[in-house]
């Protein structure tokens, strides 16, 4: 079988390692190099070990060692997911994000071009849009212009625009996918539904941000890596798509779903202040463009949730 080779960036992140997996299992056409900075240790947990993935300890801002990783691989495939992507952090510590995000990604546009990629592929997020106001809002559609709300989705945005003027500039064969909130197997637990699973498993406090209203749409990682490999097969290039469920849930109901899988009492949870200014109030986008390529998600929300938990429940290392 002739492979193609993917370079991916972040795979020993949430989505990158689940990517990688699943292409793997189910024998797409593809050999995997990969890079990532490995912020702390306990993410080597995440890295698959296969014939078919070869990883390099690297960060993607350094142009230099990443020149040298392009000259070696000459992939044919650019797969984007290195990211900054906590938004608490984002408000606290921003250079931070501007420098992964935002220079990060100008570099790998600079090594794409010079190494004459035939696809880029960005893996940005629906908080680019910014938030809707009520539930009775219509969804994003790829045509909504973007309007980011914190400095995470404003530098992913900027990422975006960067991708856009290499391809009509430079004519980068670039794509661009949007996704909602992804849960699933591998996620920090900084995140919403880990660091619920992580407090009833460790018998501590569940922090909820206010009221907990907050109104996410919710696709679990299987789901969106299924969409990211029917966009490398059949997506145009120079084209945005979105991914999402349809599935929206308030923060609170997700945490109290999680506490009634787990046998747990909602007494658990405990109500804070909100350390978001401007905390976007509901995300939901519109990916229709996405399934007349013939792919729809595949999991509902709580039997993906049950088998998230089940997940962590047994690896409950992956939470420390």
């Amino acid at each position: 079988m002739d492979r193609e080779k993917v370079l991916l960036t972040g795979s020993a992140g949430f989505i990158g390692s689940n990517l990688i997996r699943k292409a793997i299992y189910e024998k797409y056409p593809y050999e995997f190099y990969s890079v990532d900075k490995i912020a702390n240790s306990s993410m080597l947990n995440n890295i698959y070990q296969h014939k078919l993935h070869e990883f390099y300890v690297a960060d993607i801002c350094d142009q230099h060692i990443m020149d040298k990783i392009f000259e070696y691989i000459q992939p044919n495939i650019v797969i984007h997911m290195a990211a900054e992507s906590a938004v608490d952090k984002s408000i606290t510590t921003p250079n931070v994000f501007m420098n992964s995000n935002i220079l990060g990604t100008q570099v790998l546009i600079n090594l794409s071009l010079k190494y004459n990629v035939k696809c880029f592929l960005y893996q940005s997020t629906d908080e680019v849009y910014g938030s809707l106001q009520s539930i009775n809002e219509p969804s994003w559609t790829e045509e909504t212009p973007i309007n980011p709300k914190n400095p995470y989705s404003a530098s992913k945005a900027s990422g975006e625009l960067l991708i856009r003027a290499a391809g009509n500039t430079h004519n980068l064969p670039f794509i661009i996918v949007r996704s909602c909130n992804n849960y699933g197997p591998r996620q920090t637990p900084d995140k919403l539904i880990p660091r619920t699973i992580k407090c009833l498993l460790e018998g501590t406090q569940i922090p909820v941000y206010g009221k907990g209203l907050q109104i996410r749409e919710w696709l679990h990682t299987n789901d969106n890596c299924a969409a990211l490999l029917k966009i490398l097969k059949s997506g145009k290039i120079g084209e945005t798509y979105n991914i999402s469920s349809g599935q929206e849930f308030t923060n609170i109901d997700v945490v109290k779903e999680i506490c009634n899988l787990m046998d747990k009492d909602h007494k658990n949870i405990s109500f804070i202040d909100d350390p978001r200014p401007g905390h976007d109030f509901r995300y939901s986008v519109n990916s229709q463009k996405l399934r007349n390529l013939g792919w729809a998600p595949v999991y509902k929300f709580k039997d993906g949730l049950q088998k998230t938990v089940e997940w962590f429940s047994m690896n409950s290392f992956f939470l420390k």
